[in-house]
């Protein structure tokens, strides 16, 4: 196989130049030349020597895909070769790539300390004594994987009983394995990490908008180069927290002349970089964007044209038992077959199509010119008035003034905030993780992106961008969608309510908003989609409280926790009887960044398997833990360039062979392990892998049956994974290439060709796509269910208020959600508690002790388990890094008053928020003094706060970051519409620690078994380039 050849994936210096050009790749240096790259790795001269290379040696690269965090950068994997020792030496962002321009960050670089790790799990391990503890025996993989089968035949398991874990970075590397594995096997359960606070407290309200869903990993693109203003709201994460892919858009944008606003109650890294500094306090942030929104309209700032054409702000809509509905016209099944406006040209309601990207044509073809300022008019029975309207009356009372009393900054600061974001275009009012996490989040982020909308700054260079992996999944539906109402499969309406067209697209291909409607309402939520009839634990969560007079939670929400800790209680019901997990199956995430104190209580009473690299502080906990192997030692799929503006191929190439023989490719041990839960489950994974995407699907089954059996008997007979080579990988590329070869009319070996010494394959460029008028909604639908830019949400009333009723935190248009300290429904799951005074008005300010309380997000690390890089927590633990990383901010006003000086142990206590068992929770931490906090407020820094003795070095921060995690805060309950843990929705009492509770925050867990700790496994390592043994085995 081509990935098992080590020549073929090692490319020198010069043989990069010389292959680009001979293979048709003149065309990736001519993209370059279009973006204005000048690197010296196109230079045929390449006059500048800026490192020392060792006689002898030869010096390689292989183009690769980041694997630290879900920007996914493309990059450049140097190795070093001699009398056939190799190992990869340094990592360097590829300049060809359209994502992140050549560019990379420390977390990116590091990868070499994650291959090389002393911590590495080396061997597979069978726990030997109490969860809780390092207490493990190392063990075969046959014994492993015999000792998961005895357990899962001993428990009975049944798929409803599952709970696979996941995290960013399989969300953002792994959807075409990870979702297909549970619709094939059956299992309805992923809790993914951190899905609660990333997509459905952020990206999800934002998508409801603008049809989106992953925005940083596959959907949009803040085109910050093009920008003239920059709007950085309450997310760190995204350009400087870090981001390579936005990071480098927002340096070009501010030396493009960008003016840059940050709104951050922290000096953040953002914020440093900005114009303006405007620290709002926490919990206003709704109230500041509703301000903004009025402000707009009142005006008349809003795009005209925009507004009136391309979104759903004319449609007509009225106001019935306290809930805006939609006037619609609807088919005799109940599904809506149109929409109305008032057309200004004939004085007359006109009936618009239920799917298209524009109203200017009613569905007899008549141009129109509907209304979006009306006074209310009768029809059909009905008072209406237009989205618009109702829009600009929910915003009337929420004025600049106010916003600025209750955000406690200054009036002229809010105004000219709000000026400059009414006036200044291209404006990106940038996408994020960070943000107020409480129960005004979803409508706060859907606030943002009415902003954006109004201020027609969607699909604009300089604006938000869509992908081309998303235009292209919208022309895919486009086309679907087209062909059933022809063909007279399916007739029009909304795509929510038509199953069969979203269904006929590869789901995996669906973009946008599209999937989770899919996935969640026809799958993961619907229960006759499972054989067994058990849907999505989440789900039943929700029908358990409803039935008991409660308020539902994550309502629309995707691979969440949500009722994972009640279920292990007995407190989740489905058809009467209890729905309990009984195994739970980690990968490429930690159930450490859930609700730990919570979720230690599942691992402790379940079957938990642990696929890894590193040990993190789960691992306590696992009964099994199997050793994968790191980004650097497989080959991968060949995937889209995540949310790059461009269309483009790229994917992981093999760099370097195994390292450490015993461990093994992890997303190879799926297909392996799904047919260990028996053939219909194997076979039902695999057909699901092959209809996810737009792939040769006949390619693909073939290789995985005839290539995997060869991979699972080495793995047995070697005690580990073959130096080189995945049989999945192999499977995806020859079918990904063999399908994109025919519609591109380009040689299959050419296109690999390219990707092999490029990295990337340029399909389309943005500048393509904007010239052959496939913009995004000028030109084609959003992946909305109406097609249209979606002021007033259609998912959150047809299915979300169909299903469990109204509640404002998922108002379709918008709805005020007060900050709600230390009440709403951060109290209990389903019940709703109002604060008292004076927690209950939205100017509320607390006095020291009592604080308010904001985490935020550590650039040199992307998640808990980069932590235990040594380069990172070299950079986190620097003179100057020290205080700032691994320490809670405090103002030093604040700080004087209560006696804190800098470096002291403080402890935060959430005291007016008890756990259900009566306890109040705290956390103890080094104090660091700064002015670049708001004095009423205390920031953590999140990724610390484990205490496993097999981390050499993530227990490093402990000295200052003590050794529990930030969510050791975060309240039990859940929000209502995404499911997420109100984790800002507080206030603390803060003071001076006391000595037992540092002594608590600095101790470690028990290591009963220390010869196991991985510090201390001593394997060769295998540093070879050619494998005789596996090269014989492939010839047998």
């Amino acid at each position: 196989m081509e990935s098992k050849n080590s020549d073929g994936v090692r490319i020198s210096r010069r043989d990069f130049i010389k292959a680009s050009a001979a293979v048709g790749l003149a065309a990736g240096a001519a993209y370059a030349a279009s973006k204005n790259f000048v690197f010296n790795i196109f230079s045929q001269e390449d006059p500048i020597n800026d490192e020392t290379l060792q006689p002898g040696w030869q010096y390689s690269y292989v183009p690769s895909v980041c694997a630290f965090c879900s920007s996914t950068c493309d990059i450049l994997v140097t190795t070093e070769s001699k009398n056939g020792y190799i190992r990869a030496v340094e990592i360097d962002g590829n300049p060809l790539s359209p994502l992140n321009k050549g560019k990379i960050c420390a977390r990116g670089r590091s990868g070499i300390f994650r291959t090389y790790n002393v911590d590495r799990i080396k061997t597979p391990l069978i726990r030997t004594g109490p969860k809780g503890t390092w207490a493990f025996k190392e063990a075969t993989w046959e014994e492993a994987l015999n000792y998961i089968m005895q357990k899962l035949q001993e428990l009975n398991v049944q798929p409803w009983e599952f709970l696979l874990v996941g995290g960013a970075l399989a969300c953002a590397n792994y959807k075409r394995y990870f979702i297909p594995f549970t619709l094939g096997t059956q299992i309805p359960n992923i809790n993914g990490t951190p899905m609660q606070t990333c997509m459905f407290s952020e990206q999800l309200p934002t998508g409801f908008v603008i049809g989106g869903f992953d925005l940083h990993a596959s959907d949009l693109m803040d085109d910050m180069s093009n920008s003239s203003l920059i709007v950085v709201w309450g997310n760190n994460g995204f350009p400087t927290g870090i981001f390579v892919n936005r990071a480098v858009r927002l340096g070009e944008g501010l030396a493009n002349g960008a003016y840059m606003i940050t709104i951050d109650p922290r000096m953040s890294e953002s914020a440093s970089k900005s114009d303006l500094w405007v620290p709002v306090k926490p919990g206003s942030d709704l109230t500041l964007a509703m301000a903004i929104i009025n402000y707009i309209i009142q005006n008349g700032y809003y795009d005209d044209n925009f507004v009136r054409y391309y979104t759903n702000a004319p449609f007509l809509a009225y106001e019935e038992n306290g809930v805006l509905k939609l006037l619609e016209d609807d088919w005799p099944d109940g599904t809506v077959r149109g929409f109305y406006v008032y057309d200004e040209i004939s004085g007359q309601v006109r009936e618009v199509p239920p799917f298209s990207n524009t109203n200017q044509f009613d569905i007899n073809g008549n141009e129109i010119r509907p209304a979006l300022k009306l006074s209310p008019i009768e029809f059909n029975g009905k008072q209406v008035t237009t989205v618009f309207q109702h829009l600009a009356n929910r915003v009337s009372n929420y004025t600049l003034e106010y916003a600025a009393q209750v955000a406690d900054v200054p009036l002229d600061l809010i105004k000219e905030v709000a000026h400059r974001i009414a006036t200044t275009k291209p404006m990106d009012i940038v996408t994020g993780l960070k943000g107020f996490w409480s129960d005004l989040s979803p409508q706060f982020r859907k606030a943002t992106a009415i902003i954006m909308a109004l201020t027609g700054n969607i699909d604009i260079r300089g604006g938000w961008v869509y992908s081309g992996q998303y235009r292209e999944g919208v022309k895919e539906v486009l086309n679907a969608y087209n062909s059933a109402i022809q063909s007279g499969k399916s007739k029009p309406g909304i795509l929510l309510q038509r199953p069969e067209i979203l269904g006929s697209v590869p789901l995996l291909d669906l973009p946008g908003e599209l999937l989770p409607i899919f996935g969640i309402i026809y799958a993961y939520y619907n229960p006759q989609f499972w054989k067994t009839g058990y849907p999505a634990l989440s789900y039943a969560y929700a029908q358990t409280l409803m039935q008991q007079g409660k308020t539902p939670v994550a309502t629309f929400g995707m691979f969440l926790d949500t009722g994972a800790y009640e279920a292990l209680k007995g407190e989740v019901m489905w058809n009467g009887k209890p729905y309990t997990p009984k195994v739970v199956m980690s990968y490429g995430g930690t159930p450490f960044n859930f609700l730990w104190k919570q979720y230690k209580k599942i691992l402790e009473n379940t079957f938990y398997i642990d696929i890894n690299i590193l040990p993190t502080e789960d691992t306590l906990y696992a009964d099994v833990i199997l050793p994968d192997v790191t980004y650097l030692e497989r080959d991968e799929a060949f995937r889209d360039d995540g949310p790059a503006m461009d269309s483009a191929l790229r994917g992981r190439w093999q760099a370097i062979p195994v390292v450490y023989p015993n461990t093994a490719n992890g997303l190879d041990l799926f297909v392996m392990f799904a047919y260990m839960l028996g053939k219909e489950a194997g076979d039902g994974y695999v057909e699901w892998m092959a209809n996810s995407k737009s792939i040769d699907k006949e390619v693909f089954k073939q290789i995985i049956a005839s290539e995997m059996p060869k991979y699972q008997e080495y793995l047995i007979k070697n005690n580990g994974y073959p130096p080189w080579g995945s049989f999945t990988a192999e499977a995806w590329r020859e079918a990904t290439v063999s399908s994109l070869s025919k519609k591109l009319n380009i040689p299959a070996e050419q296109i690999t060709e390219i990707l092999r010494n490029n990295g990337v394959f340029i399909i389309t460029t943005v500048d393509e796509f904007f010239a052959n008028n496939e913009r995004i909604p000028w030109n084609l639908p959003a992946a909305t269910p109406t097609g249209r830019i979606e002021i007033y949400s259609t998912v959150l009333y047809y299915y979300v208020i169909k299903t469990f009723g109204y509640n404002p935190i998922w108002d379709p248009l918008i709805a005020y959600i007060p900050p709600y300290w230390n009440g709403g429904y951060a109290v209990k799951p389903g019940e709703f508690v109002e604060p008292p005074s004076p927690y209950n008005d939205p100017t509320f300010k607390p006095t020291p002790p009592e604080m308010f309380f904001i985490e935020f997000k550590v650039p040199p690390f992307a998640y808990t388990s980069s932590t235990d890089n040594p380069l990172l927590m070299a950079i986190a633990s620097s003179s100057y890094h020290k205080n700032i990383y691994q320490m809670a901010w405090i103002n030093p006003i604040t700080a004087s008053q209560l006696g804190i000086n800098e470096g002291d142990w403080i402890t935060i206590i959430r005291w007016k928020l008890p756990d259900s068992n009566g306890n109040y929770p705290k956390l103890t931490i080094r104090a660091h003094i700064t002015q670049w906090i708001r004095p009423d407020t205390i920031g953590v820094p999140e990724p610390y706060g484990q205490r496993n003795p097999a981390l050499t070095t993530a227990i490093k921060a402990i000295e200052n970051a003590g050794n529990k995690p930030v969510s050791e805060l975060w309240p039990e309950s859940y929000n209502p519409l995404g499911g997420f843990r109100q984790a800002e929705q507080f206030t603390v009492y803060v003071r001076k620690a006391t000595p037992d509770e540092i002594q608590e925050a600095t101790t470690l867990a028990t290591a009963q078994t220390p010869n196991t700790l991985p510090s201390e496994v001593v394997v060769t390592p295998n540093m070879e380039i050619n494998s005789t043994e596996w090269e014989k085995y492939e010839q047998s």
